[in-house]
């Protein structure tokens, strides 16, 4: 592709040209008028100037000659005229020109008084006739004279016009290269700076139409610095996470080596299991975390949400059992939403999982989805231990925990990014997700509103 300057300069180059072009074709046409109007008024005013000095004189005691003497040019100017003197009865008397070829192409009379054109041994003449009282004055002039006048002040008047072509085309080549030169300069600050700097660009010396262009640079920094640094921060609260967990499958491990009787080794090979399954979770919590917050390279497709809802109420019903929680449905109407599969699946799976977890034994969860102004609603509700209002936009971050008293009988097993895998999914998809106390006021209520199709 071609450099910026390049096609600013050929754009340039072909604006004048054709800019040129039209001012000559204006010039060359407004000459043409200007030259025929103004010989129709030579050959009107010599043709009646001499029907008036004419006038009562005696035709047959002029003498005129009837062809151009011997030394006559052969070559028509424009100031060149062919003055013929006919009586009334159209006989010519004589006929006077300085121009020898006359003889060769007579001009006849023509039927009418006023301007005419006429064709002539292939060449085009302009005709103007008088009547006095007793003789007609007629004026010819070939058109021809008049044309090589016209091309001859055209090119007097269009040559300075060419010539300044060229001298345009390297000041517009200057002026191009001046202007971008703020260009250049924010192209080089960018070049310079290390891949760590993320620091804005100063705009205060750019033009305007370069402000736009550094201020948009400067958003996309500050959004790749706020991303990069949540990055971080995942990375490290992943790092310290998983701490725990790995020491302590050290600490089962080294349990399970030193058990000497069969009970011990069970209970230590019992808690190794355990926490091999937590760490399993936190390790694919982690995965799926970072899957939705990078760019979605799956197609969306049309999704049915009470499909997949039942799909992961039948999941979660074995451990909803084995905790003597009711898991049921209140509403299943047929909505259509436009994603991808696996990232409803982990909307209600983590949704259902938090309040299964979360619910004392003998309490209930159930599902409602239904659509209201034009979006599909999906509801979560529980008769679990609630959630604080101060809380409730805080257990959307990672690795948050509420702190549970240990005489709340519920699963406190949690890793602290169920909610925001679900915060993260919804976010992409422009849904919008939010808490309240559920409608008997006590448990919670998870309430997700997705654009419908």
């Amino acid at each position: 592709m071609k450099s910026l300057r390049q096609q600013l300069l050929q754009w340039l180059l072909l604006s004048i040209a054709a800019g040129s072009t039209l001012i000559g074709i204006l010039v060359y046409w407004n000459e043409k008028v200007e030259v025929d109007e103004l010989y129709n008024a030579h050959l009107q005013q010599i043709a009646t100037l001499l029907a008036n000095q004419l006038r009562g004189i005696d035709l047959g005691k002029l003498n005129l000659p009837k062809s151009p003497p011997e030394n006559s040019d052969s070559r028509w100017d424009e100031e060149n005229y062919l003055i013929q003197i006919w009586d009334k009865h159209g006989v010519l008397y004589g006929s006077v020109s300085p121009v020898a070829d006359t003889a060769v192409a007579p001009v006849p009379l023509d039927a009418k008084t006023g301007f005419h054109r006429r064709h002539i041994a292939g060449q085009s003449w302009r005709i103007y006739r008088a009547d006095s009282d007793n003789f007609i004055v007629q004026i010819a002039q070939p058109e021809a004279a008049r044309r090589a006048t016209i091309n001859e002040i055209s090119v007097r008047i269009l040559l300075p016009l060419l010539l300044q072509i060229p001298l345009l085309a390297a000041l517009a080549w200057f002026a191009i290269r001046r202007g971008l030169l703020p260009l250049d300069g924010l192209s080089r600050d960018i070049a310079a700076r290390k891949p760590g700097a993320l620091t804005p660009i100063d705009t205060a010396q750019l033009p305007e139409d370069l402000r736009t262009l550094a201020d948009a640079l400067n958003d996309l920094l500050v959004r790749l610095d706020l991303a990069l640094q949540q990055q971080r921060n995942f990375v490290a609260d992943a790092a310290h996470e998983l701490r725990t967990p790995i020491t302590a499958l050290q600490l089962q491990l080294d349990l399970l080596q030193r058990a000497k009787t069969t009970e011990d080794h069970a209970l230590a090979l019992a808690a190794l299991n355990n926490g091999v399954r937590r760490a399993t979770a936190l390790i694919q919590q982690l995965l799926l975390i970072a899957r939705t917050e990078t760019p979605q390279s799956a197609v969306a497709t049309d999704i049915a949400l009470q499909k997949i809802a039942t799909a992961i109420i039948e999941q979660h019903l074995p451990l909803a059992r084995s905790r003597d929680i009711d898991l049921g449905v209140t509403q299943l109407d047929s909505i259509c939403i436009r994603g991808v599969a696996a990232d409803i699946e982990a909307v209600f799976d983590n949704l259902l999982s938090n309040a299964i977890r979360y619910t004392p034994p003998g309490g209930k969860v159930d599902v409602a989805i239904y659509r209201t102004d034009r979006a599909a609603i999906v509801e979560v509700t529980d008769t679990g231990i609630g959630i604080p209002p101060d809380e409730r936009t805080r257990i959307f971050d990672r690795f948050y925990r509420l702190l549970i008293p240990q005489s709340e009988n519920v699963m406190d097993d949690g890793n602290g990014l169920g909610l925001a895998i679900v915060k993260s999914i919804c976010d992409r998809y422009g849904a919008t997700i939010t808490v309240e106390t559920g409608p008997d006021g006590t448990g919670s209520r998870f309430h997700v509103r997705w654009p419908s199709i």
